[in-house]
């Protein structure tokens, strides 16, 4: 008795697992395609057009760039438009100044961030860096025409980059964003 009570409650057990292991799939499969509508997915590319010529200062520790989403970007089905083309977007930067012997100084771009059209913002995720010019031959040429004193020309840095208006950046969403439908709200 005690043997098939307890293989009746086993087939039981085995065929909840079964049932649940069946079922969850499903649910979540028909919650996603539901939503899908609303939803700015992780990855997803954004392109920033600055706004403004921006000529930083070998001074400067780190700030952002004005800028603006180039294109629309659509929800992970293609339906929806999340984030609308002109919509502004500020580029985070930090420096590494010009070194001595002429060394050129370097901006990285790391994150930017905007806003969906419901007025949520959008963290992104860029990867770009840009060197300025070296003057290590000015430096050089000093240095050996003016010897001794042209060894203070070793004092000399490299420029900042010039981050031109117009130029564009490649930015990926950082993470899954739910945006509302009601966008015409904030027009």
């Amino acid at each position: 008795m005690k043997s098939k009570n307890k293989l009746f409650k086993s087939i039981i057990a085995c065929v909840i697992i079964a049932a649940l292991s069946l079922c969850q799939p499903l649910e979540s499969i028909a919650m996603s395609t539901i939503n899908r509508s609303d939803l700015l997915e992780q990855d997803t590319p954004v392109i920033l057009r600055v706004s403004e010529t921006t000529k930083i200062k070998n001074s400067e520790k780190n700030g952002y760039l004005r800028s603006t989403v180039d294109a629309d970007v659509y929800s992970a089905d293609g339906t929806r438009i999340l984030i609308k083309a002109g919509t502004r977007a500020f580029i985070d930067f930090s420096i590494e100044p010009g070194k001595s012997w002429g060394r050129p100084g370097k901006i990285c771009f790391t994150h930017a961030r905007t806003r969906a059209i419901d007025h949520k913002s959008i963290s992104l995720r860029l990867s770009n860096c840009e060197k300025g010019n070296s003057n290590l031959a000015p430096v050089i040429i000093i240095s050996i025409a003016l010897f001794p004193f042209g060894l203070f020309s070793c004092f000399m840095k490299g420029s900042m980059p010039t981050i031109d208006q117009g130029t564009t950046f490649n930015a990926l969403v950082m993470q899954d964003v739910s945006v509302a439908q009601y966008d015409n709200i904030y027009q």
